[in-house]
């Protein structure tokens, strides 16, 4: 897909983001670049709806590969003029009750870093949502945690809550996988991606944007030693050899013809 953007998205956060948008920005640079990729391979058209979008920076790079994006959230207001410098559409919605968008309206959803924010009594119901407002034959995009990850079993080991602060609900790859399912999506691509096993290391803002490859963060590590990535640099040849036990999982799912079965009430 050919398009010239006129525009950088880094610039654009580095103008109108603040610290904390410029700090996501680099830190989850590898994750946002492997679900362009994903999108790139999978989406069948050009409309993109980007849900739990905040701060835009996935939709921002979607928006400069030539995919017409509309970007969801519950909160936009902070960062939404990040996205207008994008030429995104923004659209204010709770996931978790509906999405205020038309029936089959997109040919590709992008749910990168949402699933387990969501309680998990209404996770099915939001995934329907997501299904309604794709085409039949249309694509999901989603990433998320794996609670099952090396990571993770280390933390409960030493008697820490393997489960991040700001997160509801953490899945296994069968659980994900199962959710799409009943929700009306055929799975057509799953992976265990050792993108965050790389990335989330101390290193500086710029660093983040060059590490591809275990050459790179045994450098990052010889270079300036710490514990975290001395540790991550001990640990990545395990999880190279055994995926499951990545930090990060993806799935692609295709909307079926069948009906969603996944449908829950929402009480209160």
């Amino acid at each position: 897909m050919s398009y010239s953007p006129g525009f950088n998205v880094e610039e654009i956060v580095k103008r109108l983001g603040d610290d904390k948008a410029l700090w996501s920005f680099y830190l989850e640079y590898s994750r946002r670049i492997y679900v362009v990729n994903l999108a790139k391979r999978f989406c069948p058209g050009r409309r993109v709806v980007d849900l739990g979008a905040q701060p835009f920076i996935l939709s921002c790079m979607l928006r400069a590969l030539g995919y017409d994006v509309t970007a969801v959230d519950v909160e936009p207001e902070k960062y939404e003029s990040m996205a207008k410098a994008c030429g995104v559409e923004v659209v204010k919605s709770d996931l978790e009750r509906a999405i205020d968008l038309p029936s089959e309206s997109f040919d590709c959803a992008v749910f990168s870093e949402v699933l387990e924010h969501l309680n998990p009594y209404y996770a099915p119901k939001t995934l329907c949502e997501i299904g309604r407002v794709l085409r039949t034959g249309g694509v999901l995009i989603l990433t998320t945690p794996n609670v099952a990850s090396l990571f993770r079993r280390l933390k409960a080991l030493i008697g820490r809550n393997p489960i991040y602060r700001y997160h509801v609900h953490e899945y296994t790859m069968d659980e994900v996988q199962q959710l799409l399912i009943e929700s009306g999506f055929e799975v057509v691509f799953k992976e265990y991606t050792p993108v965050n096993d790389l990335s989330f290391i101390d290193c500086s803002e710029e660093e983040y944007k060059s590490l591809r490859s275990y050459v790179d963060l045994l450098k990052a590590a010889i270079k300036r030693p710490s514990k975290i990535r001395v540790l991550r640099a001990a640990a990545y040849p395990v999880v190279r050899m055994v995926p499951s036990l990545r930090m990060l999982m993806a799935l692609v799912g295709r909307k079926a013809p069948r009906a969603c079965k996944a449908v829950v009430e929402r009480w209160g």
